[in-house]
């Protein structure tokens, strides 16, 4: 078995910003760190490039399991995403055992539901918080949910997502761009994606300059009606949505629900304008008036009204809506994940 790490994370579906986060993590600090993941959903190309070491990719299926498995000692500070996952519980406690600091990663937002009122203080009191030392999360959205359930504040960091500016980026200014739309995500109802696309189709009949691309798939897909201006892309890699961000105008983003929402950073980081429900948790922390429009969850002729309002933009407030995403994207991102890992191993290691 190695010597005990500075660092691991236990990553429940290893996104790649995650991997480029914690590629940033290691350049920036020079720690050892090790990262055992469950694959995402949908495969991701060059997810060690990124990380620029050695996942070690974990069955979820698993249940209970040792680190002398992977060649490995427990760290010295633990990230765990995904607790629900008996693997990554029998590594935690494992760690525990040995004076392990262990940080719960969540993307959970504040959203006033009656669970969230009520039912998750109590579950988190009797059952979760006691096995962590902190909490990592997006944005403002997930520490007021932290605090809510017992978190103290100075426990909670923020900056969990972040896409990579060097990947997510603006090629032409946005008043300069096609008047070009994008979704992006699963085609599924809590996506709301026929709701988009019902009001759209609507918009366009007076508006014939938009075209709205829609990106991901679903078993929703082929509810989708053919239309002139509807452009339909089946998942793509990073460095592909890159590039069709950097070209359009705005995301939108009709979802009932979306804890953080990375699409919103990666978006905002291109320079995009930003048209969301207000349950988009990435909301609290990267839309303002000055650069995109929330308009209420669920409710089809409000799409329709917010697409109306954003072609009404005058080019001066296309102008400032490029320069305000760019201005806040930079808030978000490896650097902030970086200084937030850091805090945590400084409080918690000495």
């Amino acid at each position: 078995m190695s010597s005990r790490s500075d660092i691991a994370f236990l990553w429940s579906g290893l996104p790649d910003y995650a991997a480029r986060c914690i590629g940033h993590l290691i350049e920036d600090t020079n720690c050892a760190v090790d990262v055992i993941a469950t694959r995402p959903r949908v495969p991701i190309e060059g997810m060690e490039e990124s990380l620029g070491q050695k996942i070690h990719w974990l069955d979820d299926r698993q249940e209970k399991i040792s680190w002398d498995k992977f060649g490995l000692a427990p760290p010295k500070l633990l990230f765990v995403s995904g607790y629900a996952i008996p693997a990554f519980n029998s590594l935690a406690d494992q760690a525990r055992s040995l004076g392990t600091s262990v940080v719960l990663l969540s993307d959970h937002n504040w959203q006033r539901t009656l669970r969230q009122r009520f039912l998750d203080p109590i579950r988190h009191r009797l059952l979760i918080n006691h096995k962590f030392d902190g909490l990592f999360v997006p944005g403002a959205a997930g520490r007021v949910l932290g605090e809510h359930c017992g978190f103290k504040p100075n426990d909670i960091c923020e900056g969990l997502y972040g896409a990579d500016s060097s990947l997510f980026a603006p090629e032409l200014p946005l008043e300069s761009r096609e008047k070009r739309m994008l979704f992006v995500g699963q085609f599924i109802d809590r996506k709301n994606i026929l709701g988009l696309v019902s009001a759209f189709r609507r918009f366009s009949d007076e508006h014939p300059e938009w075209t709205l691309d829609l990106c991901g798939s679903g078993p929703q897909r082929d509810q989708i009606e053919a239309h002139p201006k509807l452009i339909i892309h089946d998942f793509v890699q990073p460095p592909e949505l890159a590039k069709l961000m950097a070209s359009s105008r705005v995301l939108v983003l009709p979802s009932l629900e979306e804890h953080w929402g990375l699409v919103v950073h990666e978006a905002a980081s291109s320079g995009c304008a930003l048209l969301t429900t207000d349950n988009v948790g990435a909301g609290h922390d990267l839309i303002r008036p000055e650069n995109g429009i929330q308009f209420p969850a669920g409710d089809e002729a409000a799409i329709y009204g917010a697409l109306l309002e954003l072609a009404g933009w005058q080019h001066e407030q296309w102008v400032e809506a490029g320069q305000y995403s760019l201005s806040v994207a930079a808030n978000f991102g490896p650097k902030r994940f970086t200084e937030s890992v850091k805090k945590f191993q400084l409080k918690l290691n000495g």
